[in-house]
Parts: C-alpha cells; sequence; structure tokens
C-alpha cells in the first residue's frame, strides 16, 4: 500500500474548507470555439450545452493547465454555450500538493521523520497518526490564522499570534510526545 499527494490533498481541503463546488459558466460564442473558465481551479467537466442542447464529450476538449475548453463541434455566431464544472474555488492540485511536500521537510527539520516524495507517491508509508500530522502542518502553512484542526484522531488548538514557524515546530514537537490525541499548544 502506498499514499500519494493527492489522497494527502483530499484531508488538507477537508482542514482548510476548500472542497468542490459545481460551477456554471455562460458565453455567447462569436468567432472563437476556446472559452475560459470563470474559476481557475477546474476539476472537471460535467455537461457542455451548445443552445440548451448537450454536446458529446468527443466534441469538445478541456485543458486544466490553461482552464480553457475548445469546442470542435461546428458553431454558429450567436450561439449560447454553458459549461457545468467542478472546480475548487481556493487552491490548485499543484498549490495544495505543493504545500504538502513544504510540510515533510518542515517535519523533517523538526527531527520528527524524513519522508521523500518520488513520482507523487510518499515513501516510506506514513502511519495513520503520521498522515495525521503531515495534514495537519499542511494545513497550518495554508491558513496559518486559523486556530483549531479537528481530524478523527487528533484535535490541535493554536495561538494566533504565534509566528507559523513556531505553530509548526510546537505542533510537532507535542505531536511527538501525544498519544491521545487530543493537544493545545501554548
Amino acid at each position: 500500500m502506498s499514499l500519494t499527494l493527492t489522497q494527502i490533498e483530499t484531508k488538507v481541503r477537508y482542514l482548510v474548507d476548500d472542497s468542490a463546488i459545481a460551477f456554471i459558466d455562460l458565453f455567447t460564442y462569436s468567432t472563437s470555439a476556446v472559452f475560459t473558465l470563470t474559476e481557475s481551479n477546474g476539476i472537471t467537466i460535467t455537461t457542455v450545452l451548445q443552445n440548451d442542447v448537450a454536446l458529446d464529450s468527443s466534441e469538445y476538449s478541456y485543458s486544466s493547465t490553461t482552464n480553457k475548453l475548445t469546442i470542435t463541434a461546428t458553431l454558429t455566431s450567436g450561439d449560447t454555450i454553458e459549461i457545468r464544472y467542478t472546480a475548487y474555488s481556493n487552491y490548485s492540485s499543484t498549490e495544495v500538493q505543493n504545500y504538502v511536500q513544504a510540510a515533510l521537510i518542515h517535519i523533517s527539520a523538526c527531527n520528527y521523520y524524513t519522508w521523500i516524495v518520488e513520482d507523487s507517491t510518499i515513501y516510506p508509508e506514513p502511519s495513520d497518526k503520521d498522515e495525521s500530522l503531515i495534514v495537519m502542518i499542511t494545513s497550518l502553512l495554508i491558513e496559518p490564522d486559523n486556530k483549531s484542526y479537528r481530524l478523527p484522531d487528533v484535535n490541535v488548538i493554536i495561538p494566533k499570534d504565534l509566528p507559523t514557524i513556531d505553530k509548526i515546530r510546537k505542533t510537532i514537537s507535542v505531536y511527538k510526545g501525544n498519544t491521545h490525541g487530543i493537544f493545545g499548544v501554548l
């Protein structure tokens, strides 16, 4: 069994309240069959409608890198294009996964444990408890002003006026010795 950055990303999103949301964009076709989605962190296209008629998925393509949808079906000037899709409202997958890798560096620098990421997989595989620590440290990096984080096995309460690096160090320090799952960083 292995743990991937995508699996950690999902748990981080729960803590920073960045779940996938459904969006609808409306466009009027004039000359370009390339449409830029209004939300920059698109995940998947659910439906594309041309004048209220659904297009087959073979009639359009979407690039999450450019956040653009290209329609290959025949369009006429004035056609209404409706794009239904899901997106994250705050952070892209790349951003969250970069924060996870930064959290792994912080954890290693605090002499708790050293993990490496190879092909988006974390080695050696962290235990469930260690995975929770990685998620919490990642969440601290993303939202340093948040004062508490809750996971099924761990609850952390942190003062807002503490610098982020100190929050991370103290969280790891307390985490090393805590076996009960609930603690505060004072």
